[in-house]
């Protein structure tokens, strides 16, 4: 009896109730399953469907109204029947208006359990009086049945298969689709009952047969009429799987030997009913896989392109973007080239180890000579920086590489070029992925900000120049004073060896020390005799005064501790605050060495300068009183090592254009 009648899922988290409901039930035949909870009925949804649900309006991890949603949304035929208490009867009206069947109050009997349900079957019976058809009823089961994925897609064909079979008496059923690699083959993924009466061959044509013509194919080999069978006396049906968008994915095929009736056209008709069936499974498959796909490549991009302004040095930036379009974009080289804010270009290369530079070099120059012209190629080519990556052993190099070249400009506002390159053969070296724009997107909006990076960094070395040749001026005797003594400067900190941001604030500190002289009247600057008490407590208010000018700028306050100490002594006699020995910041002490070496080796307006020796002999004297004694140290072997005017040459002529190379 319980074949006929509905299979019924009763939801309650009391299990005195549920154990009530479904005694009730089976004692009237039916099939019943019984969850606690919301997440137990997904449990139970995921592996059947239930023509009735009996639910409690009120659950501990979710309510009546939102499973009834859940149940709807995969069988929009199910039944639901609320449990409800008087107190929220209300509740279980909206219920009704939203799409419930009906409600039973609690507490309850059993003969209201057994009236609604034979109720709602009695509705469902009539609701689906019209699916008079085997066919149809099979086809209904069929669309009710859970959503294919791709762990049961095998059994969920196989089950199609054999469920149309079987709604069609066919002896044999075949379902072929098209293969995943995109070349357009059909493959036999379902085969079910004997097709013994026809040979793979003779299937084979069949399914080609009807997908090439997008259709339908009908064939009774008894007909006169039928020349492509001959030989055959079964009966055979066929039509193609659609998508809905127009497209076929395979093709459905039925066959019956001569012993049975033959298809007719209204069996073909059905047939294609199941066919629309079976391709909007599979194209939700699809869709769910592409979506997957989408997402995980976006998680890839999005990781990738996070590593773009890890830096903001264009060297740093253009080779991460390098390595990270080969996660992607299988090339065996890839030049990038990239012109800078004053046109000059910056070049690099990224290339297959067991590639000959030589080679590689060639054929990218070679590329951009037939696409941008060989002047260009030759300038772009000259001076590249380049890289390497473990790649695949190419086993020739005779022939010429294939490429794709790529214009910056389409994806941002930038000027360049990338030309990537494979010798492995590859019949497709850009990737038809959607997601590749958005990559390069990111890659040049990375070097764009990079070269902003540059430009405001030369703006603040222009700024910080200017300050610095500003305060020479006011004495014509110090003109190169302040480039001078951030030579001498990075000498001693390249030296010692500090780092590379302290370095850099060293360096902007050394061209300002002296800022603060912008508030001393020329006069005293360029005083030619001795100067008075008042007019030296004037001079030494300029380190207060230089802190003073350059504090509210927030780019300088790093700068402010060496310039407000760098007259201070190691034995604490120095000036504005006494500090003495390490009190005293490290860039400091070094500014002080470096200012004090240039002061006696520059000629005054009161005085030609004592020489080098002289300077020299009066860091060893005054080592451990006015100096840091390993610092003077350290600057005496600097200048015994090589001369002054070889260190101002080294440091001082690239001021301008970026941070001196260190020397050691």
């Amino acid at each position: 009896m319980s074949g006929n009648l509905p299979r019924i899922l009763v939801i309650d988290d009391d299990p005195v109730i549920c154990e009530i409901v479904v005694e009730t039930l089976n004692n009237q035949g039916y099939t019943v399953d019984a969850a606690l909870s919301g997440e137990e009925v997904s449990v139970f949804l995921a592996q059947k469907s239930y023509p009735i649900v009996l639910c409690d309006i009120l659950l501990p991890d979710t309510n009546g109204l939102e499973l009834m949603s859940e149940i709807k949304q995969l069988n929009p035929d199910t039944f639901v029947i609320l449990f409800t208490g008087h107190a929220s009867v209300d509740l279980a009206k909206e219920a009704i208006r939203q799409g419930a069947y009906d409600f039973i109050t609690k507490p309850f009997t059993s003969n209201e359990i057994i009236e609604a349900v034979h109720r709602a079957e009695n509705e469902q019976r009539m609701h689906f009086s019209e699916i008079t058809s085997t066919e149809l009823k099979i086809l209904h089961e069929l669309t009710l049945s859970n959503q294919m994925t791709n762990f049961s897609k095998k059994a969920s064909l196989a089950n199609f298969g054999k469920k149309t079979a079987e709604s069609f008496g066919a002896d044999s059923l075949r379902i072929y689709l098209q293969d995943d690699k995109g070349r357009g083959m059909l493959e036999n993924s379902v085969e079910t009952g004997l097709g013994t009466f026809a040979d793979e061959v003779t299937w084979y044509f069949l399914a080609s047969r009807t997908m090439q013509s997008g259709g339908e194919v009908l064939l009774d080999p008894s007909s006169s009429e039928n020349t492509d069978m001959s030989g055959t006396k079964a009966s055979f049906m066929g039509t193609v799987i659609p998508t809905g968008e127009g497209n076929n994915l395979g093709v459905i095929l039925a066959g019956r030997d001569q012993r049975r009736d033959r298809f007719k056209v209204r069996d073909l008709k059905l047939l294609g009913l199941y066919a629309a069936q079976l391709g909007n499974q599979l194209q939700h498959l699809k869709m769910t896989d592409d979506l997957l796909i989408n997402n995980k490549e976006l998680e890839k991009i999005n990781l990738v392109t996070s590593g773009f302004s890890s830096s903001l040095e264009i060297s740093s930036v253009i080779s991460s973007i390098a390595r990270g379009l080969r996660d992607f974009i299988p090339f065996d080289a890839a030049g990038f080239f990239v012109s800078l804010e004053n046109g000059t270009p910056y070049n690099y290369i990224l290339m297959n180890e067991a590639i000959p530079k030589e080679k590689v070099f060639g054929a990218i120059k070679r590329q951009i000579g037939k696409n941008l012209g060989e002047v260009l190629a030759t300038e772009l080519m000259s001076g590249a920086h380049s890289g390497t990556f473990v790649g695949e052993n190419i086993r020739s190099f005779e022939n010429y590489p294939e490429f794709t070249f790529t214009e910056l400009g389409d994806y941002g506002k930038i000027h360049g070029w990338i030309a990537m390159s494979s010798w492995s053969g590859r019949s497709r070296l850009m990737p038809s992925s959607k997601f590749i724009p958005i990559l390069l997107r990111h890659a040049t909006s990375a070097i764009c900000n990079s070269l902003q990076y540059r430009e405001n960094q030369r703006n603040y070395l222009e700024t910080i120049t200017a300050l610095a040749q500003a305060v020479d001026a006011k004495d014509k005797y110090t003109n190169d004073h302040s480039r001078n003594v951030t030579a001498y400067t990075l000498a001693l900190a390249d030296k010692i060896g500090i780092t590379h941001q302290s370095r850099k604030d060293l360096w902007n500190a050394a061209l300002l020390h002296d800022i603060g002289k912008i508030g001393i009247p020329e006069s005293i600057l360029n005083k030619p005799g001795k100067l008075t008490d008042e007019e030296y407590e004037i001079i030494k208010t300029h380190p207060v005064k230089g802190c003073s000018i350059l504090e509210p700028i927030k780019a300088f306050r790093n700068l402010l501790p060496a310039i407000r100490f760098h007259h201070e002594r190691y034995d604490g006699r120095g000036y504005p605050d006494g500090l003495d020995g390490t009190h005293i910041p490290l860039s400091a002490r070094i500014l002080t060495v470096a200012d004090s070496f240039d002061a006696m080796t520059s000629s005054r307006v009161y005085r030609k300068s004592p020489g080098v020796e002289f300077a020299l002999k009066q860091l060893a004297e005054h080592s451990g009183s006015q100096f840091d004694p390993d610092l003077a140290k350290a600057f005496i072997e600097i200048i015994e090592a090589r001369p002054h005017q070889e260190i101002l040459l080294t440091y001082g002529s690239v001021l301008l254009e970026s941070q001196p190379i260190l020397q050691h």
